[in-house]
């Protein structure tokens, strides 16, 4: 608790200072990405897709296919521990064929010498090691290491998940891993920001995923290149911290830098549900940081460099593809588009 409060009582006061350099209110993106500026105390202004900045990350975490290559890059680093709390998942290697049973002890057997390397660099460099079958990466950190108002960088391109417990989590090149576990500046062209107001609440058989499926079709799959998706609205409340995660995760598709949500009670629960309680009362105490200025949600057309907005409440399931996630279409359409387009009537597991 003592940790996480510390944490929280830093960032508010490079909130407040930010707030005053910029001279108005900020997003909740704003507000995360100038809390981690590297140099903490030379902040200034920065123009969204033209300035470049330094950041400093909390955490890293890497999946084994590209944890290889980074971890010998540390090694050549001369460093005898990494500067952030760094992680190893090995699920990635892991064929899934036959199920289980059977794909977990031949991934073991065919990567052993992998296997083997990471869990020795892990030991020596005092990285955490996630054994394989130990689950997926971006799962496993939104379960165990994910907080609001964090920011993390990984070796995988679905570390927006994070996003979903409020997060700034930014797909990375193993280089940039490494530049942040030796403790060197993570740099990021400012991103222009897409908010996503969300009115209303899920109905019927409307998931979360159909939420970012209806938003790729809307953005297309290079809609996002160069932002993070913000969304805001009473109807964030109404999905779950698992809902949102989803979403976020699937911000990839659209070539989002990552996406992200407010800090609310669904996120409460959550950290609650798999033993962070401390966290969320952490977190509690600064809520109002770990979401946009009440002004900005006032006027957001003033602050967002474009706004969509979706009613939940008449959002239904959608079918994206094939071919692209652009292509999206309600599901109770989609058997009129196939004979519209001449599509193959006939769905093929290949």
């Amino acid at each position: 608790m003592e940790t996480m409060l510390e944490f929280y009582a830093q960032y508010a006061k490079r909130v407040a200072k930010a707030r005053q350099v910029l001279g108005r209110p900020m997003t909740l993106c704003e507000k995360i990405l100038y809390a981690h500026l590297y140099d903490a105390d030379a902040v200034k202004p920065l123009e969204r897709q033209v300035s470049y900045a330094d950041f400093r990350p909390d955490r890293v975490a890497m999946q084994d296919a590209t944890a290889q290559m980074a971890l010998l890059q540390f090694m050549n680093a001369g460093k005898d521990k990494v500067s952030v709390p760094s992680t190893v998942h090995c699920d990635h290697l892991i064929c899934a064929f036959e199920g289980a049973e059977k794909d977990l002890p031949a991934a073991c057997e065919t990567n052993k010498e992998v296997y083997d390397f990471l869990a020795s660099a892990a030991a020596r460099y005092g990285l955490g090691f996630f054994k394989p079958g130990a689950g997926i990466i971006h799962q496993e950190v939104l379960e165990n290491f994910a907080f609001p108002g964090g920011m993390m960088v990984g070796t995988d391109s679905h570390t927006p998940n994070a996003g979903g417990l409020g997060m700034i989590a930014v797909g990375v090149g193993g280089a940039d891993a490494v530049d942040v576990m030796t403790g060197m500046e993570w740099e990021l062209k400012m991103p222009k920001i897409i908010g996503v107001r969300l009115s209303g609440a899920l109905q019927g058989w409307a998931s979360a995923k159909d939420v970012i499926l209806k938003l790729a079709g809307i953005l297309t799959v290079k809609g996002g290149t160069n932002a993070i998706i913000e969304y805001f609205g009473e109807g964030c409340a109404s999905l779950s911290c698992t809902g949102k995660a989803s979403i976020c995760n699937m911000g990839a598709e659209v070539g989002a830098t990552c996406s992200v949500f407010p800090y609310d009670a669904q996120m409460a629960t959550y950290l609650k549900a798999t033993g962070r309680a401390s966290w969320a009362e952490a977190a509690d105490q600064f809520q109002a940081d770990l979401a946009a200025d009440q002004e900005v949600l006032s006027a957001p057309e003033k602050y967002y460099d474009r706004i969509i907005d979706i009613d939940l409440s008449t959002l239904t399931p959608y079918i994206n593809g094939p071919f692209t996630p652009d292509a999206a279409c309600p599901a109770e359409k989609m058997a009129g588009r196939v004979s519209e387009t001449g599509l193959p009537e006939t769905v093929e597991r290949r």
